[in-house]
């Protein structure tokens, strides 16, 4: 999933496998539906797809388009994305079951349009630089 961050929208990439390839894959098309915007930060984890060379390469010869952005490991709630998933699994996918991975993505291809017309808004944070200094003095040790 792309989470459009100023406005909570959801876009969906459904790839037949997760590796650069696909993932790289998944940006282009991303940028051709996105090709009026100046530049895009990419947050994104450190999973296997995202550090892989043929994706930093990639994202390296587009210039200054992409600016992306790792979050740091075991830091999941810091990506907004998860949060996305989150939502969307609570509204879309809980309780669900599907005979087949063809059944799950026509659900999920299906319900993102309705996602982002009843339930999307940008990620409201809460969590402040104090909130989270206290949270590491009480957990450092």
């Amino acid at each position: 999933m792309f989470l459009i961050v100023h406005t909570g929208r959801m876009e969906v990439a459904v790839e037949d496998t997760k590796d650069a390839e696909h993932y790289i894959r998944a940006l282009k098309a991303f940028r051709r539906r996105h090709q009026g915007l100046r530049g895009v930060f990419l947050i994104h984890d450190g999973d296997p797809t995202h550090t892989a060379g043929d994706t930093q390469e990639y994202l390296a010869g587009c210039g200054t388009w992409w600016r992306p952005r790792l979050t740091p490991a075991h830091a999941s709630w810091l990506n907004q994305a998860e949060m996305l998933v989150g939502a969307f699994g609570g509204h879309y996918l809980k309780r669900g079951s599907w005979g087949d991975r063809a059944a799950f993505i026509d659900h999920v291809l299906a319900s993102g349009p309705e996602y982002n017309r009843r339930y999307a808004h940008p990620f409201e944070w809460t969590w402040t630089n104090a909130k989270m200094r206290l949270w590491f003095a009480k957990h450092a040790h």
